[in-house]
């Protein structure tokens, strides 16, 4: 079974009742009983699951539904999250690398004068 989402238009001035009424004919069409409808004004979005066959026999019976001007059912594809799991070296890694960081930002900075003394040392030798 694959997931589709059905947007459709009915006409203009149907009462919230009419409108209602249209959604309830349209949801028996689909006849499948997990659907999610969300409606923002006139426009009207359903999810639902169906086998692929069957979406010719609901578009002719949305074709025939004389209250909805238009219509488009389109074939969704599920939405993956890949969760990025770290390995303990990866992770050991990082934990001592911030350790360090936060060791070096701690300590006081060396003076350019400190350093060159100590080159002028080395290099007397």
């Amino acid at each position: 079974m694959k997931l589709y989402e059905l947007t459709y238009l009915p006409l203009p001035g149907l009462s919230a009742d009419e409108q209602k009424t249209l959604s309830e004919r349209v949801v028996s069409c689909l006849e499948m009983p997990s659907i999610s409808q969300h409606s923002n004004g006139f426009l009207t979005t359903m999810d639902f699951n169906a086998e692929p066959e069957k979406i010719k026999e609901i578009e002719e019976k949305l074709k025939q539904e004389a209250q909805i001007q238009r219509y488009l059912v389109l074939n969704k594809k599920p939405v993956k999250f890949k969760a990025r799991n770290l390995r303990r070296e990866e992770f050991s890694r990082k934990a001592e690398f911030a350790k360090k960081t936060e060791k070096e930002a701690g300590k006081p900075k060396v003076e350019l004068q400190e350093i060159e003394k100590k080159l002028d040392e080395i290099l007397k030798d």
